[in-house]
């Protein structure tokens, strides 16, 4: 199958669309399939129009500007994308699918959207982020354009992201059965067992037997890191000795979470240490207990299904798409707000049967977005996107 996918944003880059794009991109290429990328993001080497193959075996099409900020947009970049697929389409490589990618705003993919419907190839859009009001102007712009009228195969990476496409295709008069026909959830993948490692048990860390609890996020508001510290002091006030934390990230509150743990007295108890790389959050996570994840609007919430398959507890507000995949006492404690945040690390340092249980099961459990799972997932809905048109 030839498969070309459009995303604003790529690697180098490092996000959750451009690592998750990436990887699917080369889990694709690896499975025999001809794959690849158009992006507006320039590559380590500059900016402008170039083409590279990388390791993976996926050929990326840059398309690069000078903008402010240094934004991956490009001006006039619908019509390098379908003069690429125009190209491609003249030297017999005509793509079997077109799937775009898009967060709330992604200019070249929704701009690329209804020409790649007219050229008459296949098209799926995913959705990577969590609308929020945004749905209403996506609405408004519905009822101009109709833009859900168009054979696309809409998709989503969870439930909650893929609830406000539904609405939308709804309102245009569309009925429960096709809505839901004409939006797939296409969650993002991991490979698992890179992820299962071995385990060092509270009672044989050299560092000490409290309950290790981490987390690997980006310091942004939207993530929550500043409320998540928060549940950290808490908990370590009402269990003294109980508990340290390692959170992992960078970002723009990077440096104000830093003075939070010096201001409130948590540097024996929380450790910022920036970004880690992979091998890094392996080597944390063979020695921690909890994972936390406090945002609540998480699309989909990688780091945590990481961290599930590493068998770590899990801690998340109940509000986000990571709580979708976790069941509330088997493998993860779900919250409904911050105090109950704190209460959930409280419970399970005073409870540890409880949270060797929730352990044990993760470190065994079959996890449903493995990438086998994942790439049939993706192809079901290649399937269903030919059949529009």
């Amino acid at each position: 199958m030839r498969i070309t996918h459009v995303t604003d944003s790529y690697l180098p880059l490092l996000g959750g669309i451009e690592t998750q794009v990436a990887r699917l991109a080369g889990r694709q290429a690896a499975a025999g399939h001809d794959v690849e990328v158009i992006t507006t993001t320039p590559g380590p080497q500059g900016r402008g129009v170039s083409t590279e193959r990388g390791d993976d075996g996926v050929t990326v099409h840059r398309v690069a500007a000078r903008v402010p900020g240094g934004f991956p947009v490009h001006p006039r970049s619908t019509h390098h994308v379908v003069a690429r697929l125009r190209a491609a389409d003249a030297a017999g490589r005509r793509p079997d699918v077109v799937h775009l990618h898009m967060g709330v705003l992604a200019p070249t993919a929704q701009l690329a959207l209804r020409p790649v419907t007219r050229l008459g190839l296949p098209a799926v859009m995913t959705v990577h982020s969590v609308w929020g009001r945004w749905e209403h102007v996506l609405g408004a712009l519905d009822r101009l354009v109709r833009w859900s009228r168009w054979p696309v195969q809409w998709s989503a990476v969870s439930e909650l992201t893929a609830a406000p496409l539904r609405r939308v295709l709804r309102a245009s008069g569309l009925d429960d059965a096709a809505a839901d026909a004409r939006v797939s959830v296409l969650g993002n993948g991991i490979d698992v067992e890179r992820w299962r490692l071995h385990r060092t048990e509270r009672g044989e860390r050299a560092e000490g037997g409290e309950v290790h609890v981490v987390s690997a996020t980006r310091f942004a508001p939207r993530k929550r890191v500043l409320p998540l510290l928060e549940a950290v002091a808490e908990a370590a006030r009402r269990a003294p000795g109980g508990l340290v934390a390692t959170i992992g990230g960078d970002g723009p509150q990077l440096a104000e979470a830093r003075r939070f743990v010096r201001e409130r007295g948590l540097s024996d108890v929380v450790r910022l240490p920036g970004r880690l790389t992979p091998v890094e959050l392996q080597r944390l996570y063979m020695r921690a207990d909890v994972f936390v994840a406090p945002a609540v609007q998480d699309a989909f919430g990688i780091a945590a299904l990481e961290a599930q398959a590493a068998g770590l507890a899990v801690v998340s507000r109940s509000q986000s798409g990571v709580a979708e995949r976790l069941v509330d006492g088997r493998d993860a404690l779900l919250v409904d707000d911050d105090a109950a945040m704190a209460d959930a690390l409280v419970r399970l340092v005073e409870d540890p049967a409880l949270l060797d249980r929730i352990i044990a099961h993760n470190r065994a459990a079959e996890l449903p977005l493995s990438w086998p799972r994942v790439l049939a997932d993706a192809e079901e809905a290649y399937r269903r996107a030919a059949a529009l048109v």
